[in-house]
């Protein structure tokens, strides 16, 4: 292959992860370009590695085959309109085709996991620079931030990625103390601000959990920074709590289990299943849900998956996981194993499993990343 044709695949995939989170053309541009250097490889190195990249996770894209025919089954006997079958279609055309290329793109080392890292990072941080003013004057707490998307909840899921993702390059050994320790603690304070000020408890709560469960990993060797970053994290937590009153009132519902009608919309949806537990509704689901609730978003991305599919799509959409955590644990990939769950995690407050393009572009990106066996030495 032509070295040139291999860088421009290289840094369009790189381009792709650090626009995933802007706006949806550049995505979509990103996307084809990708899709037409790929393409235009094949005629250099033939469609072998290809072949073996598919063989490679060949369960998940068994899994995935079985919920994109869960997916047709369910819209034919459900009589779906056009738009759930044009999901159907962006599905495979867009997000399982995303997972094969960068599938793809690691098994050829044309992409590391390191280079995604480095896109990844830096697109996120990009998310939040502009509002650096609102931070150090500390406006950004008098209400619920909103990021440059204008949604609180996306503005905390971009921030929690951005958080994990400081919290890595805090303990990541190839980068010199120096830098490594610089970048962790500006971006990861960046994020860690616009997390909390986002109000945005899903994401509150998947940090929490993930990012506990990585120092206790880390204590082991890092015993001194691991405490450091602990006690931080709690001071800063602490004194936004006792000053400002939105992050206050936010953290106030979560201590008292106010769902902002979750519970509400999980039953329905739930509701739902129970009507057509086999098949599900199929993807219009939004009509079905409006009929008992004035939400129409499922909120859930298991719970959707019920909904949507039924007991059928359930299944697959179980083996695609599995799949995805059995190479994972082989592999020994366990960072990108447990922001996947934080992602998941998310996902269990905000998101389903089938429309949203901000979850399921990071979801599958990081699927082909805890999927790729040679992550040890390409990275």
């Amino acid at each position: 292959m032509p070295n040139k044709l291999r860088l421009a695949i290289r840094w369009l995939a790189l381009g792709l992860v650090g626009v995933s989170s802007f706006d949806n053309a550049l995505f979509h541009l990103f996307s084809l370009l990708l899709l037409i250097a790929v393409g235009a490889s094949m005629r250099w190195i033939g469609s072998s590695p290809l072949k073996a990249a598919l063989i490679e996770t060949k369960w998940i894209h068994g899994a995935l085959a079985a919920i994109w025919a869960a997916m047709f089954i369910s819209n034919m006997v459900n009589g779906q309109s056009d738009e759930a079958w044009r999901t159907m279609l962006q599905f495979g055309l867009r997000y399982w085709l995303l997972f094969s290329i960068f599938s793809y793109l690691l098994f050829t080392n044309i992409l590391t996991v390191r280079l995604i890292f480095a896109a990844a990072i830096t697109g996120l941080a990009f998310q939040f620079i502009p509002f650096i003013p609102a931070i150090l004057d500390m406006s950004i707490f008098n209400s619920r931030f909103q990021g440059m998307n204008r949604n609180p909840n996306t503005a905390g899921f971009q921030a929690a990625g951005l958080t994990m993702l400081s919290l890595y390059l805090a303990f990541y050994q190839k980068l010199t103390r120096n830098i490594r320790l610089s970048l962790s603690i500006i971006l990861g304070t960046l994020g860690f601000i616009a997390l909390i000020a986002s109000g945005n408890r899903g994401s509150w709560v998947a940090v929490f959990l993930s990012s506990n469960i990585f120092l206790l990993f880390m204590l082991p060797r890092h015993p001194k920074s691991v405490a450091s970053i602990l006690a931080g994290a709690a001071g800063f937590v602490i004194l936004v709590l006792t000053k400002f009153p939105q992050p206050m009132a936010r953290f106030q519902k979560l201590l008292d289990g106010n769902s902002s009608h979750r519970l509400d919309v999980w039953e329905n949806a739930l509701t739902l299943w129970l009507e057509k537990p086999i098949f599900g509704h199929g993807l219009d689901l939004r009509s079905a849900m409006l009929e008992n609730h004035f939400i129409y978003h499922e909120h859930n991305v298991f719970i959707s998956v019920f909904a949507a599919l039924g007991i059928v799509g359930v299944i697959a959409y179980s083996a695609m996981l599995g799949g995805i955590l059995r190479l994972g644990l082989r592999y020994k990939n366990y960072s990108a194993l447990l922001l996947i769950a934080m992602v998941l995690s998310v996902g269990i407050f905000a998101y389903d499993f089938y429309r949203s393009q901000i979850f399921l572009v990071h979801f599958f990106i990081l699927a082909a990343v805890a999927t790729h066996y040679r992550v040890l030495e390409a990275d």
